[in-house]
């Protein structure tokens, strides 16, 4: 079993590793906010993080027109992606199609056209059937007969569905966040190699097989698990000039047997 002291530095670092994640996601919504009404524009992942505007700019610019370029950042930090807009569609697409080829400080770069934040449509509100002179007297006319049978046929009320419980955290999985889409199982077992981990794997597409950008190490057990979680909050691991997040993975959901863990 856990020490108090772990559990508690757990859930501390859990705690605040929750609140930066939420404070990134409302400082990247903004940065897409003002991006989003511009045409032809392509997203750009895997970025090095020492690339600038003005870099990406330059970088798309032997394709054709570029109307803007923009790294999303998080204060002054790279969040390691960013949108590039063409003064024409035909531009855009070339890139797409040239997507395989295209590298920054020799690190592969991800593209692909970028989706629009578009509102739901309204749906029509539905047509309501005319009703006849005998159909409107009949529905006048008292139904004491009919409402007390009513009461009788009617259904019991459904009971509201219970609040959902809340995700346990792993007491020996490690989620690792943030790797270099070339990062291999080998090169991530070997990242953990000053603990004692029973295995490591590379979360990848099911039908391109390309990696995520994230995978799990299971360590041999908790206290392991709790002391490399512990060194890369104040000591951040760094792969290709990319910070990696490491935390506790989450368990399935509680209903279910097994206990593959999650991304948050």
């Amino acid at each position: 079993m856990s020490s108090p002291k772990a559990v508690e530095t757990k859930a501390t670092e859990t705690k605040a590793t929750e609140a930066k994640a939420t404070e990134a996601k409302a400082t990247e919504a903004k940065a897409v906010e003002t991006l989003k009404d511009l045409p032809h524009k392509l997203f750009v992942g895997n970025l090095p993080f020492k690339t600038t505007d003005e870099e990406l700019k330059e970088y798309f610019a032997k394709f054709g027109a570029v109307t803007e370029a923009r790294v999303i950042r998080r204060g002054k930090r790279s969040m390691g992606y960013g949108f590039v807009a063409f003064e024409k569609e035909e531009t855009a697409d070339k890139v797409v199609s040239a997507k395989d080829t295209l590298k920054m400080e020799e690190r592969s770069i991800n593209v692909e056209k970028a989706r629009p934040m578009s509102e739901p449509e309204p749906r029509p509100a539905p047509r309501r059937a005319r009703r006849s002179r005998k159909n409107k007297q009949a529905e006048s006319e008292p139904a004491k007969k009919d409402d007390k049978v009513a009461d009788k046929q009617a259904k019991p009320k459904e009971k509201p569905a219970e609040p959902k419980k809340p995700r346990e955290v792993s007491d020996t999985i490690a989620y690792v966040g943030s790797l270099p889409f070339a990062t291999t199982d080998e090169e991530l077992s070997k990242l953990f190699a000053g603990f004692s981990i029973s295995s490591a794997r590379i979360v990848t597409n099911k039908k391109s097989r390309r990696s995520k950008g994230y995978g799990f190490v299971t360590f041999a057990s908790n206290d392991e698990q709790a002391k490399a979680i512990s060194k890369y909050s104040s000591e951040p691991l760094v792969v290709g000039e990319r910070p990696l997040r490491i935390k506790p993975a989450l368990k399935e959901e509680p209903e279910s047997e097994s206990a593959t863990p999650e991304t948050s």
